[in-house]
């Protein structure tokens, strides 16, 4: 038997911080994807470089109470498109696409709440494993509060030459600035959940420039403010961060704005000496999905 599942990436969060009594999330997939190849064979192929998605297949067999020997008869060929240690989800990706492949060989359905679980037993998630835009306790694995919006956004990815690795800047205490920010980023969610009802986009971006400009404490986006006055001069609607990684997506339509004006003027102010990769993406619906088995 093969199955092959996929799961797109994010382009950083459209906020994060505390809100209430915890840190939470709204990440957004985009059409950047890992796709996990799973087989039964006597002599399974394992990627070194894979060591969680294989630690979250042996968790899938554990959660349906099967025996651990099942998985040493399984292969996992993982090959992603997703840049790594640019807080992009590439390994939430990994972990969610091989989560709903195993269970799908075990002949099993597993829920959302379910698959949340165990991907945050292995690692901080991002909510791209939800079909809809969603507030999420990235560390407990707790889904807040879902969404029923999937905007049609252009995506306009900047990248630096920097990375991050998510579980080691996780071991930083950042406490005292995320109580600090408390008050900015639940002011975020409220204009998030603004745009939301009012399906407005202009709401959107403002909601994600907010989150983006008071994480600046935490993880220093360099010419940040900049880059957004530009964007939102060419009629962009914002500019969101990766909270825990190097990533910068610009939020447009691209019947609404002039991208090789907006490109000459990046040009013109030097912000691709910085950002030197950059790409166009579209926000999509999330979650992994199979296709085929």
């Amino acid at each position: 038997m093969k199955i092959k599942a996929i799961c797109p990436a994010s382009c950083g969060e459209l906020l994060q911080g505390y809100i209430k009594d915890g840190e939470k999330l709204i990440s957004y997939p985009i059409d950047i994807y890992s796709v996990v190849t799973l087989e039964e064979c006597k002599n399974p192929i394992r990627d070194n470089n894979k060591k969680k998605a294989i630690e979250a297949m042996y968790k899938t067999l554990n959660f349906f109470g099967q025996s651990f020997q099942i998985g040493d008869n399984i292969s996992l060929d993982i090959h992603s498109d997703i840049p790594i240690e640019k807080g992009m989800a590439s390994s939430t990706a990994d972990l969610a696409a091989t989560i709903l492949a195993t269970a799908t060989y075990l002949g099993k359905q597993i829920t959302d709440e379910d698959l949340a679980k165990i991907c945050t037993q292995i690692e901080p998630t991002d909510s791209t494993i939800f079909k809809k835009l969603t507030l999420f306790d990235h560390l407990k694995g707790i889904k807040v509060k879902s969404f029923d919006w999937n905007p049609n956004l252009d995506i306009w990815v900047l990248e630096s030459r920097d990375q991050v690795n998510t579980q080691t800047f996780r071991k930083n205490n950042y406490e005292a600035l995320r109580i600090q920010n408390k008050e900015n980023i639940e002011k975020a969610y409220e204009v998030f959940e603004k745009s939301y009802l009012k399906k407005d986009f202009h709401l959107l971006g403002k909601s994600a420039n907010i989150s983006s400009m008071t994480n600046q404490n935490i993880l220093y986006k360099n010419r940040l403010e900049e880059i957004i006055d530009i964007a939102l001069n060419m009629n962009c609607y914002g500019v969101n961060v990766a909270h825990s990684g190097t990533v910068l997506g610009i939020l447009f339509q691209r019947d609404q704005v002039d991208i090789e004006r907006l490109m000459k003027e990046m040009e013109r102010k030097y912000i691709f000496e910085i950002y030197y990769k950059n790409y166009f993406a579209k926000m999509v619906e999330g979650g992994p999905k199979i296709l085929y088995k």
